[in-house]
């Protein structure tokens, strides 16, 4: 059983200061998370940098004022992290029933595998389905009212499996066990890795490094377009490039234009799960021809499934 907080406020020549428990009760943070604020502090912006710490009657203690508006640039900057939504999602009727694909495209998630991986491990997060839809290939697939959708989207905060990162329930205060932000950002994409050994959230942030260098070669500011793309702190994917680095072949040749553009298509192949209009997707997004991108989706297939079938 986790320990009772003790929240603690006191006014100290004027100024009022609180503890650590407080601080926990005020947010909804678990211990860990409390304590990484104030652990990572010099790298948040000096005006909004977690307050240090006092100490007194030997407790530490911080400055009350000083720690709201660091929560309050925190959630904001949590916020502004999340997808955002296709513009298409609000020119919908709000009584109709899209698809679990069309759900994915309209929200910008990387599939509908995203959506599957919500309903089950986050129950009440994502809106529940309305009933079964036919899908591209006849099949019946769930649907989702766009109604729904677009509250979800409204009500996004960053926040993946509850208040303040925590599981909803008794083991909310359970520091032990609880999934890393990394950890929590590619929870969907890892839900879709299902072929061969089950991958960590390193390992398939490796993946996503080492795919990134060899398709472009390494440059400056990549942890943070990776961050940006796969969500989850830069300061994660900066140790993530680091190891992809240190383990590189620094004597590679460099690649021809062909093996990039089916680099580029792997990567998108494995994230996606489909090729049905990854073609044109990836000339839309790379620049080229869909021809051009065809054939670079075939050379990835290849890769993917070496088999005379393809």
């Amino acid at each position: 059983m986790s320990k009772a907080l003790n929240p603690q406020r006191r006014v100290v020549g004027g100024r009022a200061v609180v503890n650590r428990d407080w601080i926990r009760e005020f947010t909804g943070a678990s211990v860990g998370t409390a304590a990484r604020w104030y652990k990572v502090r010099d790298e948040q912006p000096k005006k909004h940098r977690h307050p240090e710490k006092e100490r007194i009657d030997g407790t530490d203690f911080y400055d009350e004022r000083q720690f709201r508006a660091f929560y309050t640039w925190f959630q904001q900057e949590k916020a502004s992290k999340v997808l955002k939504a296709d513009p298409e999602l609000y020119t919908l009727d709000p009584e109709n029933v899209v698809s679990i694909n069309k759900a994915a495209e309209l929200l910008n998630f990387s599939g509908a595998s995203a959506i599957r991986k919500y309903l089950q491990a986050n129950p009440g997060y994502f809106p529940a389905s309305v009933g079964p839809v036919e899908g591209p290939t006849g099949r019946m697939i769930p649907g989702f009212r766009v109604g729904d959708l677009q509250d979800f989207d409204r009500k996004r905060t960053g926040d993946k499996i509850g208040k303040a990162g925590r599981r909803p329930g008794p083991q909310a205060d359970a520091a032990v066990g609880r999934p890393s932000a990394l950890e929590e950002a590619l929870a969907a994409q890892l839900s879709a890795h299902t072929d061969g050994e089950p991958l960590t959230a390193t390992q398939l942030a490796g993946r996503y490094a080492t795919e990134a260098i060899d398709r472009d070669g390494y440059q400056p500011g990549l942890a943070a377009k990776l961050s940006v793309q796969h969500g989850g702190p830069q300061t994660s994917w900066e140790y993530v490039v680091r190891n992809a680095l240190a383990h590189h072949p620094k004597d590679t040749p460099a690649r021809s234009q062909a093996d990039r553009r089916a680099a580029v298509a792997l990567a998108a192949l494995r994230e996606r799960g489909d090729v049905r209009g990854l073609a044109a997707s990836l000339a839309r997004e790379h620049g080229g021809s869909p021809d051009v991108w065809s054939r670079a989706v075939s050379a990835a297939r290849r890769i993917a499934d070496p088999t005379p079938d393809h």
